[in-house]
């Protein structure tokens, strides 16, 4: 009886946050208001993670908040990383408090064995929920880096053979960036516009290496820039020099890929077996 009151007490204080979040949160509506509905399920309860986001208990901080800034920020860039930040964190209080609340309030009519059961389903349900929020954001610019590097030999076999041709980079950048498209191609194109923007070539094509979060691509700007400043046969050698290795990089990354992709399969298919 004891249990049950206090699943019951917990179950109530609550559905209390989340009632109070939403009574307190209207304000945050024009937060999620544009956000796309098949995107972000539940979207109308995110103004609760906004609310508490605010509080001293629920704040998004310490290492967490500074690696969800610097994901957001490598995805978004510099202007909104942290509204983007702040909602992941938002959408995972949201979500797992709805969960927490129906659960225990479902626990609260069961038997102590049936509750366990159900509050292990609730844990299980908030780690998924924690997965699709809070690691999404990581998850997202992991794959990204390995998209950029799978493709980056092609990337610089175009510049170099553009370049050999007579081309200067920014010229030859546009057309590399705007002649496919990919996670590779659209950070060069990002990079267009910043010179459009009015930054230079070494500015945008520095801050391409940074938000590619590849140390390999970063290190090949920084050198690719180098050879600029000394002249444009300088940069054609350093380039030629360089797409041979980025294709023996590129094998050696497929082939840890292929590794990785049927170590996978060992667990499925040792619960078919079993």
């Amino acid at each position: 009886m004891i249990y049950k009151i206090t699943i019951l007490i917990l179950a109530t204080i609550t559905t209390g946050i989340i009632l109070l979040g939403l009574a307190k949160g209207k304000k945050y509506s024009m937060l999620v208001d544009n956000l796309s509905s098949s995107e972000y399920f539940l979207k109308d309860f995110y103004i609760i993670g906004f609310y508490l986001n605010n509080t001293k208990l629920f704040k998004l901080r310490g290492k967490l908040e500074k690696d969800l800034k610097m994901y957001a920020r490598l995805i978004w860039d510099n202007i909104y990383y942290e509204y983007y930040a702040n909602l992941a964190w938002a959408q995972f209080l949201s979500i797992s408090l709805v969960i927490l609340a129906f659960g225990l309030t479902f626990c609260g009519f069961l038997n102590i064995n049936a509750s366990v059961m159900i509050l292990g389903i609730v844990v299980l349900a908030i780690l998924a929920v924690w997965n699709l929020t809070i690691s999404k954001l990581k998850e997202t610019v992991e794959e990204r880096r390995e998209a950029c590097e799978l493709e980056f030999p092609n990337m610089v076999s175009k510049l170099s053979i553009l370049i050999s041709s007579g081309m200067v980079l920014r010229e030859t950048w546009y057309v590399v960036a705007y002649g496919k498209d990919g996670p590779l191609y659209d950070l060069m194109k990002k990079a267009c516009e910043d010179i459009d923007n009015g930054a230079s070539d070494q500015v945008a094509i520095h801050n391409f290496g940074i938000l590619s979060d590849s140390s390999e691509i970063k290190k090949f700007t920084s050198l690719m820039l180098q050879g600029l400043e000394k002249g444009n046969r300088e940069l054609t050698d350093f380039l030629l020099s360089q797409t041979s290795e980025l294709w023996a990089h590129k094998k050696q990354l497929a082939l840890q890929k292929a590794e990785i992709a049927s170590g996978k399969l060992i667990i499925p298919l040792g619960i078919m077996f079993g």
